[in-house]
């Protein structure tokens, strides 16, 4: 493995974009939705936290992935199936584990059937999670070769809707005027899944712990998708060496669409690929177009009670759009001081739930937050048992909450994850859409704790400074 790894320059956003070849001339979503008629297949995507179905809608999210839930969702109308599996709060064993039971159950499901199933592994754009350990436990559930049963790992990490571009196998984040390679950013040192790499071929070499090496790596650059079309792109991935893994360079949705369009043609010819992607191409693979934000009238039926606002991320971008949440006039802000809860300190829960409960009561909006400060332990595994040990306790808040909100926010993968479970109960919500781009609205079904009512899901690396705010605003 290599001792360190080159360091990409920081590049203006405009510039590099208009630099690049220009993208595919004409809409291609016809032509795919073509092919997923003609090959239809059960679309499944393992979600490795709540907001992966954040670019798309009618879509359904399930946290039952037993073989009878997936049997049924082979008879629902929704078009992709999202299955939380929520590895990035796991541990890697767990994580493992966890993907090769819900790779054994969708075999087998799709056997009792005899339907077929395509999967994705969706994971954060920012190259955080268990990769390659959980992608390699699913392929050896759903495939008896395990990942040289596939033709490919293909690596698919652009997300259009929260700036992250790949370009020149280097995986960037925009910061609005610049992008900014992602090993140079606070994302690459996170604790669990922290990371020196931004040019994606040395990153995958740094993941795979010298197994796989750089060099061993292919790609599908922007020129061959935007230059050569769909047929080009089809081309290399049908000559692809078994069991290579493949990245691909992305700049805007069109590119996706060349991709996607590449891979049925390629599927329906008798290959077989397994996707790791984040949640741009989920849009793609099922065919979907833009579509409008969802209005206030889509989200809420009333002017009446109060709104309730969840805030466990604590990113730096999370901190600023609490802080303006915060500055709303007439919001109850409630801190939930982490060194509370790790002490065990009595009451710190039932203290919280009298104050929100009266706020919604008096029909007031109320902001409910962890505490700023990171506690991080002494290792990745000690990092994620605190942050399991809060989230339990933003849970037990909105599990003993007896006033129905008119809206609920969630900000944070962890904290949304373990609130819409075991807070709400939620078993199988649908997705009707988005409320800004790469911000997620599900409608809670009738198991729920409060039925019908809508959550927004906010992800922990979305949004500018006024974006949750905004949100509010617009619901008020």
């Amino acid at each position: 493995m290599s001792e360190s790894f080159s360091i990409p320059a920081v590049v203006p956003l405009k510039e590099t974009l208009a630099s690049l070849p220009e993208p595919w001339s004409y809409d291609l979503i016809p032509e795919i939705r073509k092919e997923i008629e003609a090959n239809p297949t059960q679309v499944f995507v393992l979600d490795d936290d709540p907001t992966g179905s954040q670019t798309v809608r009618d879509v359904s999210l399930l946290t039952d992935w037993s073989v009878e839930s997936i049997v049924n969702e082979f008879s629902m109308p929704e078009e992709a199936s999202f299955l939380l599996i929520n590895s990035r709060a796991l541990t890697l064993s767990e994580a493992v584990d966890t993907n090769r039971l819900v790779g054994k159950n969708l075999l087998q499901a799709s056997g009792e059937l005899g339907e077929k199933f395509s999967v994705i592994s969706r994971s954060d754009s920012t190259l955080r999670g268990y990769f390659p350990e959980e992608v390699e436990a699913l392929a050896d559930a759903i495939h008896e070769q395990g990942m040289q049963g596939f033709d490919s790992l293909l690596f698919v990490p652009f997300f259009i809707q929260g700036g992250r571009y790949t370009i020149n196998d280097v995986q960037y984040v925009s910061d609005g005027e610049n992008l900014v390679p992602a090993g140079q950013t606070p994302f690459a040192e996170d604790t669990a899944f922290g990371y020196k790499a931004s040019n994606l071929k040395e990153w995958i070499e740094e993941k795979y712990k010298g197994r796989l090496s750089a060099g061993e790596v292919v790609s599908i650059s922007i020129e061959d998708i935007r230059e050569g079309g769909p047929d080009k792109v089809e081309s290399i991935l049908t000559n692809l060496e078994k069991g290579k893994v493949c990245i691909v360079n992305s700049a805007a949705m069109s590119d996706l669409n060349v991709l996607t369009l590449a891979i049925l043609r390629a599927e329906a010819k008798g290959k077989n690929f397994l996707c790791r992607t984040s949640a741009s191409f989920v849009r793609s693979r099922i065919g979907q177009g833009s579509h409008n934000m969802l209005s206030k009238e889509q989200i809420v039926n009333s002017d009446e009670g109060g709104a309730l606002i969840l805030v466990g991320s604590h990113v730096p971008g999370s901190t600023f759009q609490l802080e303006n949440v915060l500055k709303i006039p007439g919001m109850v802000g409630i801190e939930l001081e982490v060194e509370s809860v790790l002490s065990e300190k009595p009451d710190v829960v039932d203290s919280i739930v009298t104050k929100v409960n009266d706020a919604l009561r008096n029909s007031q909006d109320v902001t409910v937050f962890t505490s700023r400060e990171v506690v991080t332990g002494s290792s990745p595994e000690d990092y994620l048992r605190i942050g399991a040990k809060v989230t339990d306790a933003m849970t037990e808040i909105v599990k003993f909450i007896d006033i129905t909100p008119r809206y609920i926010i969630s900000k944070g993968g962890m904290t949304s994850s373990n609130v819409t479970t075991n807070g709400l109960g939620m078993v199988r919500a649908i997705v009707p859409g988005q409320i800004q781009p790469g911000v997620l609205v599900l409608r809670l079904g009738e198991e729920t704790k409060f039925p019908g009512t809508h959550l927004v899901l906010y992800p922990g690396n979305v949004g500018g400074p006024e974006s949750i705010a905004d949100v509010v605003r617009k619901l008020s």
